[in-house]
């Protein structure tokens, strides 16, 4: 099983689990040596190992949003999303534009369907266990399906407290091989050049509780943060 991981520039997990100075308890964390964008993580109570990925998420000006995945490297905010398009298909980086509540309407959504047409290599969209089951297919899903446009799922938990229970709950079947040496650097060479849809698995939460999550991440946001931290 692989877990990947997209975080954003303010979070560095996998870095902290890679030097050990994040030890989960009941887990063992080992680096693999050939490829630094991937660890190897394995219970202490048995049962199978999981293999963690690297990635990163991207603010680009137009509010758009950008998962950079399979990559160990440190990306910047701000910029323009065809300039961290560009920049990630010329490192041959698999990009997901993710969906989000709210956060394909406008001019982002028409954006975001004009990106797509241009079928660039590697780029592909991102669905997640966030979306409840009882809401209609977004349209900009649609048109992917259509034109062969990959769709990836994923949990994508939100920054609450007991939301890493939904880990794993959504994702897919990537049916490729998984270099056990280089792994990261595998399954990425496989998602640049993947063209139509993996294997669901799993589902997407109900309308309910995302209503829920929705309700304690604005509140979480409304808060005001302690001195000397950012929320």
């Amino acid at each position: 099983m692989v877990m990947m991981l997209t975080e954003t520039a303010r979070d560095n997990a996998f870095d902290a689990l890679a030097t050990g100075r994040l030890a989960p308890s009941g887990w063992t964390i080992d680096r693999i040596e050939d490829d630094p964008a991937a660890l190897r993580a394995r219970c202490a109570a048995g049962g199978a190992g999981l293999v963690l990925i690297a990635g990163r998420q991207i603010q680009t000006c137009e509010g758009v949003e950008v998962l950079a995945l399979a990559s160990a490297g440190h990306f910047e905010d701000g910029l323009s999303i065809r300039t961290v398009l560009a920049d990630l298909q010329d490192r041959q980086i698999p990009a997901v534009l993710p969906w989000g509540v709210g956060k394909w309407l406008g001019k982002r959504g028409a954006l975001v369907a004009e990106l797509i047409r241009a079928d660039a290599p590697g780029l592909m969209l991102g669905d997640n266990a966030g979306r409840p089951w009882i809401w209609p297919r977004p349209a900009i899903f649609a048109k992917a399906l259509r034109d062969g446009v990959p769709i990836l799922p994923g949990s994508d938990p939100l920054p609450l407290p007991g939301a890493e229970a939904g880990l794993g709950a959504f994702g897919c079947l990537i049916d490729a091989p998984l270099d056990e040496a280089r792994p990261a650097h595998a399954l990425g060479e496989h998602l640049f050049t993947l063209r139509g849809q993996p294997r669901r698995i799993g589902a997407r939460r109900g309308f309910r509780a995302v209503i829920a999550e929705q309700i304690g991440l604005r509140r979480r946001k409304a808060q005001p943060s302690p001195a000397g931290t950012v929320s």
